[in-house]
């Protein structure tokens, strides 16, 4: 066998990289980096992530800061960057409300809960935390189920969330 697959892995990169930059603004490019970005991170790394220059990275970080969608932390040897995690969730909630209607955000909830109590009782635990305890550490549909619980649970708030728009709807309306 060749030696060669991880050159090409390079290339592939390479020119995943190149495509994105060609297919995206500078601007995307930081949004879509600091949408990822959950601890506090110097704005340098943010840069080399969206193939953008410091400045320019620096500049969009304080305007999205100053919309309150990036936070800006004193790192001590200059400034950190996050995403405002309260903001995002927002925006997810505010995405599921866009998307869906009222019913099939129910339905979605149902499905989930289903979903979490299926693995309760498959497993005979109360929480994903409990089930990782049990799991022996090959048990791979174990811990597919542990992913999809996460997930399930993750996804019961948001929906929760977006269907309690719709309920201050109805009573702003």
């Amino acid at each position: 066998m060749k030696s060669e697959p991880l050159e090409e892995y390079n290339d592939m990169n390479e020119a995943a990289v190149a495509e994105w930059k060609s297919e995206t603004t500078t601007r995307e490019r930081i949004k879509a980096i600091i949408t990822r970005t959950t601890e506090p991170t110097p704005a340098s790394e943010i840069a080399e992530k969206a193939r953008a220059s410091k400045p320019v990275v620096r500049d969009e970080l304080n305007e999205l800061t100053e919309l309150g969608l990036v936070e800006k932390i004193d790192g001590g040897q200059g400034a950190l960057y996050k995403r405002n995690d309260q903001m995002y969730i927002y925006q997810q909630v505010l995405k599921l409300h866009d998307e869906y209607s009222e019913d099939e955000l129910i339905g979605t909830l149902q499905e989930l809960k289903q979903t979490v109590q299926d693995i309760r009782t498959k497993y005979n635990v109360e929480s994903p935390a409990e089930l990782a305890q049990e799991l022996d550490p090959d048990d791979q549909d174990g811990w597919d189920d542990h992913t999809t619980w996460q997930t399930a649970q993750k996804n019961l708030y948001l929906a929760k969330a977006a269907i309690s728009f719709y309920d201050a709807q109805k009573v702003v309306a």
